[in-house]
């Protein structure tokens, strides 16, 4: 029998393994860190475990293994002598309730997995596998221990946005084993004209996954217990079927809404419905999408029946829910209208106090409503900043009070910050929400990443992994913590190393880059694109007069071009020094390649207005001249980098929407829109050169 170590004894190892916190809430760290944070972990006396030891992994009873990861999947599957590693299905003692739940001891004689369900063995494995990786990155012995851990959320989902491009096909299957890693487990994959559908072939992408390929990459998900459930955008975000179909819309100048009242539209849906559910076939869900709706009730159809725009809304979303009911779905449904509706939009998103909220709250018209709500649907409470005000609490509490069923949606990339996601991630957003999902038990949260902007997947990754970490483990650690956590996890560097700060700097730098070259527009799809005007170049004949008009831009760029060499050394430094997760690092550099340029080419310009003497004028002409060249070579680095996962441009024959939202990556068919001004900036500056 082990025995607790004494006080001091005790001391002396949290020093020296980085072992923290009270015996009913401790967790690894420094040597050891686990993502998602575990729920409890005991430390006891005696030889722990050596990374190499281990020499077999077994199952109890004749019961399968689970798929392992690279480190225990190395082992043989059968018994040998040594310490090995033993998966046992019990209810026994200490095991958690939770069919994701496990209990995992490292003993003396070796390891042992407990829980009541595979997918509890399967998350036990997955973090015996981070415990062995940190011992053989860092040479140190994990101790000998318990770890009694589950999920406090128990749908713990990421958004795949497919709209405007998709990823190479093994790259998906890479991002399961990725998600899985960190007990992710479901993902709400947005298909739109990216699935080849076989009922309505129309509206397929030239380039679209197969139905048996998406099939296949289902099953391969649900072997490492992750659900992938379709959404399939309804009523509006219709482009994609309606750029085929001009009879099913509202409004025949838009392809953006369909019309409610043409049974057509329920009879091209559900074909598009069932193909999903064909191709994604584990999945609970269907989402059937219904948000941000602009013009209906306009068409004849919609008039002759005499309905509101609203009662056509709920009409409409009655139908699809009893779709999806009938085809063993639960039907999700994004909640911005009936809160639009009632006229609780913008108060939801206020900050004021609840005293405050007081004053102007009335949830008279949803109550009047309240009969047009299907009770089996999920409604998805979306909310990509902070939502635990009390305004937003207050939504959530009136959907309880009425009986529905809700579903957080927080983001990991929001559609107003292309090319990189801001503020440490969306992390604290994503800490706050799923505290609130666990708070009230509601049905699950999704952290979305919209390809409104299209960040490389790669960036997004720290936001997904905040998911897997607060959606199982909510008060966990603090954002920081949990920065230096993923640094370990993801590149094998140590806390106190601090190679991931670069990051930090990288997502200041580029708010700059977002318009410092137009005077008017910005990059930010939220913000708008369209109509921009790019700034005005140096009057030859007139020395000075540019860098005057522009000096807070030209001030702002040599400060972004200080940041700009920082991080630089910051991520080749990481480059040099990581264990894994290189081709991360290369997409980061390049993205900081990307920003960079408005910067460079700001501070040629200055040069050349400032030049003084005929000299220094042809040298700043010919730098000038130089960045305009960078501007290819730049581009075909950051193409070739992003390139090695994902498709650059849409497929010969591609019919584009009508972009209603003004997505920047929906601009042009090829990567144009990722240089939305540098392009025409250049193409601009060279003219101006040969004059």
């Amino acid at each position: 029998m082990m025995k607790y170590l004494t006080i001091v004894k005790l001391s002396l190892l949290l020093y020296f393994i980085g072992f923290s916190g009270s015996m009913e809430a401790q967790t690894l760290n420094s040597c050891f860190q686990l993502i998602p944070q575990p729920q409890k972990v005991e430390v006891f006396t005696g030889r722990g475990l050596q990374y190499g030891e281990l020499t077999c992994v077994t199952a109890m009873d004749n019961i399968s293994i689970p798929v392992l990861g690279s480190i225990i999947g190395g082992l043989p599957q059968c018994e040998k002598s040594g310490k090995g590693i033993r998966l046992v299905l019990s209810s026994g003692k200490n095991v958690p309730e939770s069919a994701e739940g496990y209990m995992l001891e490292i003993k003396e004689k070796g390891v042992t997995i407990t829980a009541r369900d595979k997918a509890g063995l399967f998350y036990g494995c997955q973090t015996l596998e981070q415990l062995l990786e940190d011992s053989r990155d860092f040479k140190q012995e994990i101790p000998l221990l318990r770890i009694i851990d589950y999920p406090k959320l128990a749908y713990r989902a990421v958004h795949f946005d497919t709209k405007h491009h998709l990823d190479r096909m093994e790259y998906y299957y890479r991002s399961i084993d990725r998600l899985a890693r960190y007990k992710i487990n479901a993902v709400i994959w947005e298909i739109e004209d990216k699935l080849g559908y076989t009922r309505q072939p129309e509206i397929s992408a030239p380039n679209a996954i197969s139905k048996q390929e998406m099939a296949s990459l289902c099953l391969y998900a649900k072997n490492r217990n992750i659900e992938i459930s379709p959404l399939v955008q309804g009523l509006g975000h219709a482009g994609f079927i309606l750029k085929h179909h001009w009879e099913l819309r509202e409004n025949p100048i838009s392809d953006w809404e369909f019309c409610p009242s043409d049974p057509r539209t329920y009879d091209l849906q559900f074909n598009l419905y069932k193909d999903a559910i064909e191709a994604m076939p584990f999945g609970k869900y269907l989402h059937i999408g219904g948000d941000e709706i602009t013009a209906i009730g306009i068409d004849e159809r919609c008039k002759a029946t005499g309905k509101s725009a609203f009662e056509l809304q709920m009409i409409w979303l009655n139908k699809v829910c009893q779709f999806a009911t009938d085809h063993g779905r639960i039907p999700i449904f994004w909640d911005d209208m009936p809160i639009k509706y009632a006229g609780l939009w913008e108060i939801i998103h206020s900050t004021d106090s609840d005293d405050e909220i007081a004053k102007t709250w009335n949830t008279e018209k949803l109550d009047a409503a309240i009969s047009l709500f299907p009770k089996e649907c999920v409604y998805m409470r979306w909310n990509y900043g902070d939502a635990t005000t009390p305004a937003h609490q207050r939504i959530l509490k009136w959907y309880h009070d009425k009986g529905l069923k809700v579903m957080g949606a927080t983001a990991a990339a929001s559609g107003n910050s292309p090319f990189l996601p801001r503020e440490n991630s969306k992390a604290s957003y994503i800490k706050g929400f799923s505290q609130l999902v666990a708070d009230n038990q509601l049905e699950g949260i999704l952290a979305t990443a919209w390809d409104d902007g299209s960040p490389h997947w790669e960036t997004i990754w720290r936001g997904f992994i905040a998911q897997g970490e607060y959606g199982w483990n909510p008060p966990a650690r603090d954002i920081e913590t949990f920065k230096k956590a993923f640094a370990q996890r993801e590149f094998g560097f140590k806390p106190e190393e601090h190679r991931m700060d670069f990051l930090d700097e990288l997502e200041k730098a580029v708010f700059f880059f977002d318009g410092a070259l137009v005077v008017s527009g910005r990059r930010n799809p939220a913000w708008g694109t369209i109509n921009y005007k790019l700034m005005e170049l140096p009057d030859k004949l007139n020395p000075g007069a540019w860098s005057q008009t522009y000096r807070e831009k030209i001030e702002k760029a040599k400060e972004e071009e200080k940041r700009y060499h920082e991080i630089c050394q910051g991520i080749k430094t990481a480059r040099q020094e990581a264990l894994r997760n290189r081709y991360t690092l290369e997409v980061y550099e390049q993205t900081n390649q990307l920003q960079n340029f408005p910067t460079r080419l700001l501070i040629a310009l200055n040069a050349f207005d400032t030049a003084s003497g005929d000299s220094a004028r042809a040298d700043a002409l010919k730098k000038l001249s130089e960045v305009c060249d960078y501007f290819q070579e730049m581009r075909n680095s950051l193409e070739n980098v992003y390139g090695q996962t994902r498709f650059m441009s849409n497929p010969d024959g591609y019919i584009a929407d009508h972009n209603h939202h003004n997505h920047l990556s929906a601009k042009t068919n090829n990567s144009d829109w990722i240089f939305l001004y540098e392009k025409p900036m250049v193409e601009k500056l060279r003219k101006w050169l040969e004059k």
